[in-house]
């Protein structure tokens, strides 16, 4: 029975994927027993592909040196959090102002955009931007909200496998899923539209079997903490399955 080897590069990683499935096991094949995932399971599933789109996102578009920002609301005592409407407008301006400044410095600006309710209730924005002037940042955040603000930047490391950040993001759109009344955007991020969008490569693979003893190819290791694999999942349909990251040395 052969099975599926998924491939898919992102800047400096490699996310790969073995599996088997049905498409490719029409005689049986070693297949647990399936049934239709419950909605805790679904929403598991929904949040790993989530997490699995974003992290892939960021390590094909930014790297070292680029930014993670929090860009932060200071009240004062008794004043009233930022609505939804308010934070979306604040990030419309913010955004338009960034962008004018870095067309002005002959840059294009990239990014990738979350809001977040914290677990007090504060509101923020969480973005990862391509390098530029950290000044520009605060410069456009001014003109978004000229009341009490904060601005927080935070290079991205060099590693380029920005795994963590994602699912830091994701964390906070599944505290108030879409359609929920605690929602803040109708998506669970906004970006730029000129950001490489990294597409996987597939490969079949007439083997009855894969190894799960994995080793890294010359110039790269294998990231330890993203190694899964099972069997009876209803991701992949009750078939077992391999999953683990590369990441290129230096």
């Amino acid at each position: 029975m052969p099975y599926v080897k998924r491939t898919t590069r992102a800047g400096k990683t490699l996310e790969i994927e073995k599996y088997y499935t049905s498409r490719y096991n029409k005689r049986g094949g070693s297949r647990a027993a399936h049934a239709k995932p419950t909605e805790e399971q679904q929403k598991k599933i929904n949040t790993r592909q989530a997490e699995r789109r974003l992290r892939l996102l960021m390590n094909a578009n930014f790297g070292y040196g680029d930014y993670h920002v929090v860009l932060d609301y200071i009240r004062h005592r008794g004043e009233p959090e930022r609505t939804r409407e308010q934070m979306r407008r604040d990030a419309d301006i913010f955004l338009r102002e960034l962008r004018k400044l870095y067309r002005a410095a002959g840059l294009e600006l990239k990014y990738i955009h979350v809001m977040e309710t914290g677990q007090k209730g504060a509101r923020h924005h969480h973005l990862v931007l391509n390098h530029a002037d950290p000044k520009f940042i605060q410069a456009a955040w001014k003109k978004a909200y000229k009341e009490n603000n904060r601005v927080k930047i935070f290079p991205l490391d060099e590693s380029g496998n920005y795994r963590k950040l994602a699912a830091y993001f994701i964390k906070y759109t599944d505290s108030h899923p879409k359609g929920s009344a605690g929602a803040l955007q109708g998506k669970r991020w906004n970006c730029s539209k000129n950001l490489v969008r990294p597409v996987p490569e597939y490969e079949i693979i007439n083997k009855s079997w894969f190894r799960h003893e994995i080793k890294a190819p010359k110039g790269y290791y294998i990231d330890k903490e993203t190694l899964r694999s099972g069997i009876n999942d209803d991701e992949h349909g009750g078939y077992e399955w391999l999953h683990y990251i590369l990441v290129q040395l230096e």
